[in-house]
């Protein structure tokens, strides 16, 4: 315990920023070893100094790739939202009522629902990387299209594509994320992903705004389009899987695959059919599918709801609109994400942690409401700040739930099953949404309609849930060291010498 006193004092001293010089490191790693073995507890110097070794022994690729995935889902938000910020020029020059241009912002909802199923499968069978490398080369290719459509038909046809190209973006995020993260820290990096839609839609509604009201609404894809082939050429540099990364230290791999990662969890034939048989999945598809029908809802015709209501310029609308986004991405990283991982850590039961924030966020946005019952922009964005910090909060849980409850092998069919339910709501909503707005001609119809569907799902969600519900286990540790190419003799060794999972675990 002197040990332990000792480094109690230096670790103090290093938080107010005093260096210790070279013997002081050496005794710090010494100590550092001896407090690995005495497991000292929670709430003390100790445990404070014990983290922050095992920290630095895991090493930090894992958080590297987190954010790789968080840049390709900004940049993939950042194409789908262009259509939004361009709604109403688009529609000036073409003649569109809101009937039509509801259809013509489902254009791309509908390809991208299509090719979910399939995508999932594709993603469990061939992996994260290689479909990610294709699709991302799409993505500018639609981007592209759009800025040169003569007429309605090559903006439909562009949208139709660029559905079908980024169908495994989100599959694929949550597949890696299952792979590359233990269940210890899926909260956050599920939020890292998940939030950087947020995050884009908060940094595309006035950055595009400002682009496409200087140089029209056409230079706003030509934006996108520079945007997705930066990130095709970081993502073929960048990404490989935890099995065949070249930067990923041993110990870190035994962090995360003893944490529960499913790094080897690969797909057959056949496990499309478990997954379909499957009334979890269908309930977690349910849930996801009534959240996903408000949020989308939201993120498409929020732009038209400022500028149609309140009569808002474009750019000002676009600043309108990047507020509850904000909000939403703050809401999403610190109570979606860490307070999640937090509570778990803290010994709290996981199913329930689980369930109370999913079913809290859901109530929370159905708040979405009020908003069409305001004459006031400032009150309309505060209303539709409530409701999207509610629905970002319940969001990681939601795309982490494909990773505890889906059979082996099966995690990207059913991420695809609940991505197509979101994105048939999506379509449908968006298309229902415009004509109810053409026949009432205001938008309070339309978020009362989206207020009923969260409660939906909500009670989908709490008997996905309830205590007697039990996650399926990720594949064994000794067979995910077999797929990594790790001796079962090395991976004890290196239990061993104390830098193993379970002896860095609380």
């Amino acid at each position: 315990m002197r040990a332990i006193a000792r480094r109690r004092d230096v670790f103090i001293a290093e938080l107010w920023g005093h260096p210790g010089n070279a013997a002081s490191v050496r005794a710090r790693r010494r100590d550092a070893a001896e407090i690995r073995q005495k497991r000292p507890n929670a709430h003390t110097p100790a445990r404070l100094l014990y983290e922050r070794e095992i920290v630095h022994t895991r090493g930090r690729a894992r958080w590297a790739i987190g954010g790789l995935l968080a840049g390709g889902i900004l940049v993939n938000f950042l194409d789908r939202t262009a259509l939004s910020v361009a709604s109403s020029p688009l529609a000036d020059e073409f003649g569109l009522s809101l009937s039509q241009l509801g259809i013509v912002l489902s254009a791309f909802t509908w390809s991208y629902c299509l090719v979910q199923l399939p995508a999932g499968v594709l993603v469990d069978m061939f992996g994260v990387s290689r479909l990610t490398r294709i699709a991302s080369l799409l993505w500018a290719v639609a981007s592209l299209l759009t800025a040169v459509a003569g007429g309605l038909g090559g903006v439909i046809v562009a949208r139709l594509l660029l559905g079908v190209a980024e169908g495994p973006s989100m599959v694929g995020a949550s597949k890696a994320t299952a792979a590359w993260f233990p269940l210890s820290e899926r909260g956050m990096a599920t939020a890292l992903f998940d939030g950087a839609h947020k995050l884009a839609n908060m940094v595309a509604f006035p950055v595009l705004a400002f682009v496409m009201s200087i140089w029209g609404w056409r230079a706003g894809f030509l934006f996108t389009a520079a945007a997705s082939l930066l990130f095709a050429a970081v993502w073929w540099w960048g990404y490989r899987d935890p099995s065949a990364h070249p930067r990923l230290r041993a110990s870190e791999r035994e962090f995360i695959l003893h944490g529960g990662a499913r790094d080897t969890d690969r797909g057959r034939s056949g496990q499309l059919r478990t997954v379909l048989r499957s009334r979890t999945s269908w309930k977690i598809a349910l849930g996801f599918g009534c959240y996903g029908y408000t949020v989308n809802v939201v993120l498409i015709w929020m732009p038209e709801f400022f500028q149609r209501e309140f009569h808002l310029q474009l750019l000002s609308s676009g600043i309108y609109s990047m507020i509850p986004w904000g909000v939403a991405t703050v809401a999403e990283l610190l109570l979606g994400g860490w307070l999640v991982d937090r509570l778990v850590r803290l010994g709290r039961d996981p199913l329930r942690v689980r369930r109370t924030v999913l079913v809290f966020g859901m109530a929370l946005g159905a708040t979405v409401g009020a908003a069409g019952m305001v004459r006031s922009p400032a009150l309309a964005v505060g209303w539709m700040s409530l409701s999207l910090a509610g629905l970002a909060i319940a969001a990681p849980v939601a795309w982490s739930l494909p990773g505890l409850f889906a059979p082996t092998g099966a995690v990207g069919a059913a991420t695809g099953l609940m991505n197509f339910a979101n994105t048939a709501a999506t379509a449908g909503g968006v298309a229902l949404t415009g004509w109810l707005a053409d026949v009432s001609g205001t938008f309070h119809a339309p978020f009362v309609v989206a207020t009923a569907v969260l409660a939906v799902g909500a009670g989908a969600y709490w008997s996905v849930l309830r205590p007697s519900q039990t996650p399926s286990p990720p594949p064994t540790v000794h067979s995910a060291h077999a797929a990594a190419g790790t001796p079962r003799g090395d991976a004890a060794a290196a239990t061993s010498a104390g830098n193993s999972p379970q002896s860095d675990s609380p």
